[in-house]
Parts: C-alpha cells; structure tokens; sequence
C-alpha cells in the first residue's frame, strides 16, 4: 500500500497492483478481501483447461468437442495416450455419456421417422375417405391392424416350412459361370442374377425372404425360424449379399487355375481376369453400400408379395 498527503492532509490509499485509488480507507480495506485482489497478490492463475480432438483442434467446451467429434474425419472419441498440449490440462471425454448421447440421438432419429411415416399413412386414409365420400359411397374401415393380421397369416401359417435365411446362404454353390458374369456384367447386375437364380429356384413359400412394400423396400427375413421385418436399412440383406461376394472371391483362385492362361499378360482372358476380379470385390466404404442398396433394389422387384 501506498499513501499519499496532499496539501489538505488528506490521505490517499493506493494498491498499485490492482491499479485501485481510493481516499478513503475502509474501501481500501474492502478493496483488499476481493478475489481480484487475493488473485493478484497470491500471483495464482486461473487453469486453462483445453479439450483437444485426435485431429488437433482444441475446444474450450465439451459441447464444441461433442459436436466436432460427430463430423470430425478421425472418428474417434478417444485421446491418444500420448497426444498432449504444452501448458495445458486436457481432459478426456466420458466414454458412456457419449456413448448414451449417441444411443439418444440415433433413438431420436428413429422415432422421428416413425411419426413421418405413420403421418404418411394418415394422409392416404384421409385421401380415401374423400374420394368415397364425394362418389356418395359408404366404405368399411380396413384398418393396418387387419393388414397386418393377413401379413402374419402369410408368413407364420403359408411360409410356416420357409427355408432359413442362414441355411439358404449355405446351399449357395458358387459356379465359375456366376463369377464369369460378374466379370462381364459388372458389381449390381451379376449379383442379382446370382442370387435371384438361387431364390427363384424355391417355391414361393419356402423362400427365406419377401418384400411387403417395393417403395420403401420393406424386407422380411426368416432366421432361427423366425420371421422378422429388417431394418430400415436392410442390414440382414447388406450381410448376406457380403457373405456371397466373399464367397465369389474366394472361388477365384479355383478358376484360375482351371484357366492358366489368365496368366499370360498377352492373352484375352490375362485382361477378363483383371475385370472379373475388380467386379466381384465391387467397391470399398459408402460406395460399396450404394453398389448393396441396388441389388437391393432389383431383388425387391422379384420378391415382392403379390396382395391380390
């Protein structure tokens, strides 16, 4: 502290650290109990606290962290153990929060879509009620519910001997004419015929799968002797086409060997070989589910259940 006297002997008090000036000295004294003062005076630093994501951005949040985490290209929610910041205290994020957080999200997400659909279904009886009406009609009230009801009858009581679906992926014989096919037609096409083939050979009602909505591509598959609706993103389906094309790869080694020729760079079939192979690995990543969701697509058009 630091006093002053004026001509007035009127002193003044001083903290020259805080930069306070005051006459009086019962603000001084208040002056020196503040947390401004004892911070400056103590010389203790408030911590920095970083949050830094595996790619090298740091966050002062864990919100900002939570949100560049969901985009973030490393997509990882793990520091590494010996990534650090100089001068800084990072913290890792709490793996169950995030985990529920995701779990949230995505249950958020899925009920979502069931509201859009389910307005969806409203909007068309809404329709149908008008158009009766208007003709002067009367019109008896098929509900989902027996829609459904005939659905269940179909699958549990005509489908009831239905191969399962793992047990149709293993009586899956891959012939050198399948892959010779992939190789000439391509990824989508040659799986098609491949599989198709080897549904079309079923009867109808010992099939292991049937679509109930070709817009939607609504797929029910039966395994352990169950029959159940898939996902919305055909995730049972996507399997089984991948076990397939795994199997396709795996005969290659086979066929080249019954055609040595394959070996010899100024041959025909040294460049079908190359094709055949790239065909049947298809593509990698987000790609690859795009080539799926076409087979998808063309394989619903066949399996479709006919209503009538």
């Amino acid at each position: 502290m630091t006093t002053k006297n004026s001509q007035k002997t009127a002193l003044t008090y001083i903290c020259e650290k805080c930069n306070f000036i005051t006459s009086k000295k019962s603000n001084y004294n208040a002056h020196i109990l503040t947390a401004k003062h004892k911070r400056t005076t103590t010389g203790l630093q408030k911590e920095v606290t970083a949050l830094s994501c595996e790619c090298g951005k740091i966050y002062s949040c864990r919100q900002n962290l939570f949100r560049h985490k969901l985009k973030c290209e490393k997509k990882s929610i793990f520091q590494p153990k010996n990534s650090h910041v100089e001068n800084d205290t990072i913290l890792q994020p709490d793996i169950n929060n995030v985990s529920m957080m995701l779990d949230l999200i995505k249950q958020n997400h899925d009920f979502k879509d069931l509201l859009i659909e389910q307005q969806k279904e409203n909007q068309q009886l809404q329709k149908q009620l008008i158009d009766v009406v208007s003709e002067g009609k009367t019109i008896h009230n098929t509900t989902n519910n027996n829609q459904k009801f005939n659905l269940n009858f179909f699958l549990n009581t005509t489908c009831k001997d239905a191969m399962n679906m793992s047990e149709f992926i293993e009586n899956i014989q891959i012939d050198f004419k399948d892959i010779e096919n992939i190789g000439k037609i391509g990824y989508v096409e040659g799986m098609t015929n491949m599989i198709l083939s080897r549904i079309k050979d079923l009867d109808i009602t010992k099939r292991p799968l049937h679509c109930t909505d070709l817009k939607r591509e609504t797929m029910y598959i039966k395994d352990n002797d169950e029959w159940s609706k898939d996902t919305p993103e055909n995730s049972k389906l996507h399997n089984m086409i991948s076990i397939v094309a795994k199997h396709n790869y795996s005969a290659l080694p086979l066929w080249k060997e019954k055609h040595p020729e394959c070996f010899n760079d100024d041959h025909p079939q040294y460049s079908f070989c190359l094709d055949m192979m790239r065909n049947i690995l298809g593509d990698v990543g987000n790609e690859q589910i795009k080539l799926d969701n076409k087979v998808i697509k063309n394989l619903s058009r066949h399996i479709l259940i006919d209503k009538k």
